[in-house]
């Protein structure tokens, strides 16, 4: 089975909403996707590294990475374009991840192949609010929508941040579960406030306190906190989960599939996490619908409680033919499922593009500047 044409697509999709973290705020998803065929089969995969803090690669390293890349594959069987890439997936693992995972989706026996029956996959609700009325009708909403965990963002004004959990706490009432998301946001003076204050009822933990590589911070904190901890940032790969391991400074690792490169490393990385005893989160609140289309499928496919796969609920808009849904909290997969680029959307958001097709001369077109709606 060889990839016998390889299309490379730099989108930026507008965001509902300025979606904010401690290290940034985001009004829009810098994609790379790539679209693959062989004997009849597409594969789709999509990387959106424009996020500080979380990556190391950029958007744009993505994408020249890609475009450097696309070329070598074409021609090539899959197993040897798998080689390729693969070769470059511990140095740049978010580049790597949408060429690895567009050959997963046309493997009909990988973790990625369409669902063979219905899946409805549990999700947390994205708390955004600041004000009390505000914290009080979203956490209302989300429990009538049937969401279990929801999660609040701090790492901002920890006298702000206690205020809001406090509050959310008292809403909640034991209906839900609570992960705080401080995404590196704070000092240890400030995270050992945070975790004395808010009482650890509801509480499933909190989550990356601290700056990636600041594990003498997690070690001291997790001596003093009736909070569980997790980490988010701080994984990349299994040294990092080991790491958490020895030092014993967390009981929750997060995983997603932009960071491990393809969903059979990623799947390796859940089963020995599970043998050291952490509890894994997977899912990515800053990726499109492709992404959050694979983890959804492995996250049904391995039980992983309540993802964290809704970065396409915060898009204004989807790119493909048929959107992700979701009911009750959950996203909804029927079956025989997969993702499918709507060419009108694409034509939208498209910022660059690259068609290489061995039958045809190779087509770039030209680059453009992002579309107003962007911004």
């Amino acid at each position: 089975m060889n990839i016998e044409k390889v299309e490379l697509y730099r989108v930026k999709i507008p965001l509902k909403q300025p979606y904010k973290i401690a290290t940034a705020e985001m009004r829009a998803f810098d994609c790379t996707i790539i679209r693959l065929h062989s004997q009849g089969r597409e594969g789709l995969g999509e990387a959106m590294a424009d996020i500080q803090g979380y990556f190391w690669e950029s958007a744009d390293d993505v994408w020249q990475f890609a475009k450097g890349q696309g070329p070598k594959i074409l021609g090539l069987s899959v197993e040897k374009g798998w080689e390729l890439i693969s070769s470059h997936a511990k140095k740049r693992p978010c580049s790597v991840t949408p060429f690895l995972t567009a050959m997963e989706m046309m493997n009909p026996k990988s973790r990625l192949a369409p669902p063979s029956e219905f899946l409805s996959v549990p999700m947390l609700g994205i708390l955004q609010a600041e004000n009390p009325e505000g914290i009080r009708d979203e956490v209302e909403s989300f429990i009538a929508q049937g969401y279990e965990t929801i999660k609040i963002k701090v790492g901002f004004e920890v006298a702000k941040d206690i205020e809001r959990v406090r509050l959310a706490q008292k809403i909640m009432r034991g209906r839900a579960r609570l992960r705080a998301d401080a995404n590196q946001g704070y000092t240890l003076a400030q995270a050992k406030k945070f975790v004395q204050s808010i009482g650890s009822e509801d509480i499933e933990f909190l989550e990356q306190p601290f700056r990636e590589n600041d594990w003498e911070s997690m070690v001291r904190l997790s001596r003093v906190s009736p909070v569980p901890l997790g980490l988010d940032e701080s994984i990349y790969g299994m040294d990092s989960v080991k790491k958490a391991k020895e030092l014993g400074c967390a009981r929750f690792v997060k995983f997603k599939i932009m960071k491990m490169g393809s969903a059979k490393s990623l799947v390796r990385a859940i089963e020995a996490s599970r043998r050291m005893g952490f509890g894994v989160i997977l899912g990515n609140g800053a990726a499109g619908e492709i992404s959050c289309y694979q983890e959804a499928l492995l996250a049904a496919r391995m039980a992983i409680p309540a993802g964290e796969m809704n970065g396409f609920l915060k898009q204004k808009e989807s790119i493909l033919i048929q959107g992700l849904r979701t009911e009750g909290g959950k996203i909804s997969l029927p079956l025989h499922f997969r993702p499918r680029l709507d060419p009108q959307k694409m034509d939208r958001f498209c910022m660059d593009r690259i068609l290489m097709d061995p039958k045809k001369s190779p087509r770039a077109s030209p680059r453009r500047k992002p579309v107003a709606r962007t911004h």
